[in-house]
C-alpha cells in the first residue's frame, strides 16, 4: 500500500528568477517593439519646454548731459561778456538779452557767482573820475545816468574796463553817448535768470549804490574845468 506524500514546503524565490521577472515585466510595459509606452497627457504637459524668451535689445546708450560749466571766475565772467557782444553784434540791449539767456543755462550758485562779481566790478567802477567821464560824454549825468554808465562799461568788455579804471579819458575811442551806446539796456541781468531757475532771490541782493564815490569830487557848475580833465573825450563828445 503506498504512503501518501506530503506537501513540500515553499521555498523563497532565487534572486535569479527575481531578476528574470521583473525584466518581464518591464517588457511588457514598453509593448512589443520594445519602445517606452506613450507619456500620459499629464506627462506632455510636464515636458513641453517653455518657449525661450527673444533677445532683449541692447539697450539705447543714454546721451551724455552737459558738462557743466567751470566755475564762475573772473575770467568766465569777461568771457561770457565777451561772447554776447560779440554776438549782439555790439547792440547792448540784445547783449543783455542774450547774456540772460546764457545765465539761465548755468546752475543756480554760479548764477550768484556771476551777479557777485557783476556787483564786484561795479562797485571797481563807482569813483568820481568815472563819473565825470560819464558827465562829459552825455553832457551831463545823474545817479542814474551813472549806474547806467557803469553797467554800459562793463558790456564792453574787460579791455574797456579796466582801461577806464587806470585813465577813463582813455576810452574816448571805444565808448557811446547813452542814446547810441544803450546805457539804459546795459542790465545786470542775473537777478532775473537766477529767480527763474532757483526760484527765488538771488543771494547777492540789492546792487544799487549809494553815498559818495571814490577819489577826487568835481564841480558840475565848472565846466571849463572838467571838460579839461577829460581831454579827448571832450573833443569827441563836445
Amino acid at each position: 500500500m503506498m504512503r501518501r506524500r506530503r506537501d513540500a514546503p515553499s521555498r523563497p524565490l532565487r534572486p535569479a528568477l527575481v531578476a528574470a521577472m521583473l525584466v518581464a515585466a518591464l517588457l511588457a510595459a514598453c509593448g512589443d517593439n520594445g519602445a517606452p509606452s506613450a507619456p500620459t497627457a499629464h506627462t506632455e504637459a510636464r515636458a513641453t519646454a517653455t518657449p525661450a524668451a527673444p533677445d532683449t535689445p541692447a539697450a539705447t546708450a543714454t546721451p551724455a548731459a552737459p558738462a557743466t560749466p567751470a566755475a564762475m571766475d573772473e575770467a568766465s565772467f569777461w568771457r561770457l561778456i565777451a561772447e554776447t557782444r560779440d554776438a549782439a553784434g555790439g547792440d547792448t540791449g540784445r547783449q543783455s538779452g542774450l547774456l540772460e539767456e546764457r545765465l539761465r543755462q548755468l546752475p543756480a550758485p554760479q548764477i550768484a557767482a556771476f551777479g557777485r562779481l557783476w556787483n564786484h566790478f561795479d562797485r571797481q567802477a563807482y569813483t568820481w573820475d568815472i563819473w565825470g567821464a560819464a558827465y562829459v560824454i552825455d553832457d551831463g549825468c545823474s545817479d542814474d545816468c551813472f549806474r547806467d554808465f557803469r553797467a554800459y562799461l562793463i558790456s564792453l568788455g574787460r579791455e574797456p574796463y579796466e582801461a577806464a579804471l587806470r585813465d577813463p579819458d582813455a576810452i574816448a575811442p571805444v565808448v557811446q553817448d547813452a542814446e547810441t551806446g544803450d546805457w539804459e539796456n546795459a542790465d545786470d541781468v542775473a537777478p532775473e535768470a537766477y529767480e527763474e531757475v532757483a526760484g527765488e532771490d538771488i543771494p547777492s541782493g540789492d546792487s544799487d549804490l549809494s553815498g559818495n564815490p571814490r577819489g577826487t569830487s568835481w564841480d558840475d557848475e565848472q565846466q571849463d574845468e572838467l571838460v579839461a580833465r577829460y581831454p579827448r573825450l571832450a573833443a569827441r563828445f563836445r
